[in-house]
């Protein structure tokens, strides 16, 4: 077994008796909105996230993960509980008068490691509507100041209060076995970026070079994508804020970007050094991932709502520690599903059952260098609302090559190529001569709402008709309004 090389360099030595007599201690550390685009170890973004790509050199890093859904609290309350929010019925970011907390009689990762002797222990963000039940959670103090290149806000404030909660807890760990959840908010702080960058506007100067804006920055034909994509601007007051961005103004966005990833990047720094300055360290599992990701400019897209695009939906997926196999490039040969995967393999590794009605696979087969035996055929995401305002449900669906969406407003459907459109610049779906991978496309999401009892045919659209009425796309919103009403959620 093999510890992560710790970022100071300098290598653990072998495991102690003391530590391969228990079992292993798990380190979760969840960035919002973090996606792979940014992440180097997936070789597109270079110099961003040092940390996070030692972790990934000697570890298991997926290519193919996907998220139950492209928005913080349903993705939170899926995630920690291995349900999709249909299940869960966590559906949207309001809070207890509209969704309701997970009921105690549902299993969660915190409860089912909790009862099986771990000491189970939550820093930063929760935003889970219960799921972290199990969990003893520790509320960061932020910490506030100033940063000479972009704007911060709380977001960033409260992960320096995290990370000093999480670096106390590991620099004297307990003798019980433990799993801890490192929940850091950046670079969520990138929301804040754009409320202070409303509108046209002249950016100021940033030390180094700009980054380039992403191939597939300009939408082909808005006419070819389903209306609730079309109507980002008007579903969502941040992309309504960069409607009229020009072309330097998104590629400051992804400078800004990658400024608060850095940020983050250097805190997981500190968590891991504090990790392997105990023995514990040289029996922990780390894992690294996201509630889900973030547009980054691609199709003009700033954040995250409604659209299910790789961007948002293909979220780091890392494994790494004592158990762990290594292998050199991110793995591509199957489908993976955080959302629902995480709590089965975490078990398997700890030796823990799962309860009968958890629907995941555990990827422990593939992680510790055996055959990976079951794999998903598809997996899913989904989509309701994020305030209640505008209410546009849609499924996606992504099998072994190409990504199937749904949308109950307009019957709108896009299928992709992703082997050869892994941008998504084509939609495929009012093609002929893929009329056959369509209705494949389409079974499969059948049997996805059959197999799961979705209620997905029997939800209702909420979108009233002043937020269609310009000519579809994002450069043809005019102004920063959108339905979203921001005095009622704050």
């Amino acid at each position: 077994m093999k510890p992560i090389i710790p970022i100071t360099g300098l290598a653990l030595c072998s495991l102690s008796a003391f530590a391969q007599q228990q079992q292993p201690n798990f380190l979760i550390i969840q960035c919002d909105h973090l996606t792979q685009r940014v992440v180097g170890a997936y070789g597109e973004t270079k110099d961003v996230t040092p940390t996070i790509d030692r972790v990934a050199s000697q570890g298991v890093v997926f290519a193919n993960a996907y998220v139950g859904c492209p928005l913080s609290q349903p993705s939170r309350a899926a995630l920690w509980t291995g349900l999709m929010p249909h299940q869960t019925n966590v559906r949207s970011n309001t809070g207890k008068e509209v969704n309701k907390p997970i009921p105690e009689s549902v299993p969660t990762l915190g409860s089912l490691f909790a009862a099986a002797g771990y000491d189970a222990v939550h820093f930063g963000k929760t935003h889970d509507m219960g799921a972290l039940r199990g969990f003893k959670h520790k509320e960061p103090v932020p910490q506030p100041f100033e940063d000479p290149e972009f704007p911060v806000n709380n977001d960033s404030f409260l992960d320096v209060g995290t990370c000093q909660d999480v670096v106390g807890y590991l620099n004297n760990p307990p003798e019980a076995p433990f799993i801890c959840i490192a929940d850091f908010q950046n670079p969520h702080n990138i929301c804040g970026y754009i409320g202070a960058n409303v509108g046209p506007h002249t950016d100021k100067p940033i030390s180094g070079q700009l980054p380039q804006l992403p191939a597939n920055f300009e939408v082909a034909d808005w006419n070819e994508i389903p209306i609730p994509v079309q109507y980002i601007c008007c579903n969502h007051r941040r992309m309504a804020q960069a409607s009229e961005w020009s072309e330097e103004n998104y590629r400051h966005y992804i400078a800004a970007f990658q400024h608060y990833t850095r940020m983050v990047d250097k805190q997981i720094a500190q968590v891991l050094d504090a990790l392997y300055s105990t023995p514990a360290g040289q029996n922990t599992i780390v894992v690294i991932m996201a509630d889900h990701g973030d547009g980054m400019g691609s199709h003009r897209m700033v954040t995250k709502q409604v659209s299910f695009y790789e961007e948002v939906t293909n979220v780091p997926f890392i494994f790494a520690g004592p158990g762990i196999r290594n292998v050199k490039r991110p793995v591509d040969q199957f489908l993976t599903h955080p959302t629902l995967d995480l709590l089965p393999t975490l078990c398997e590794l700890a030796e823990i059952d799962v309860p009968n009605d958890k629907p995941g696979i555990s990827i422990a087969p593939f992680l510790k260098g055996r055959k990976q035996k079951t794999t998903h055929p598809y997996v899913a995401s989904e989509w309701h609302t994020e305030y209640e305002e505008i209410i546009t449900p849609g499924r996606m669906i992504r099998g072994p090559r190409y990504k199937y969406t749904h949308y109950l407003e307009g019957d709108g459907e896009e299928l992709y190529d992703l082997k050869k459109d892994p941008g998504e610049r084509t939609n495929l779906a009012h093609n002929p001569s893929y009329a056959k991978v369509l209705e494949e496309h389409r079974q499969m999401l059948d049997d996805y709402i059959w197999r799961t009892n979705d209620d997905y045919r029997s939800l209702e659209v909420d979108a009233d008709k002043c937020w269609r009425e310009h000519a579809p796309g994002y450069p043809n919103h005019r102004g920063s309004g959108s339905a979203w009403k921001p005095m009622q959620h704050r």
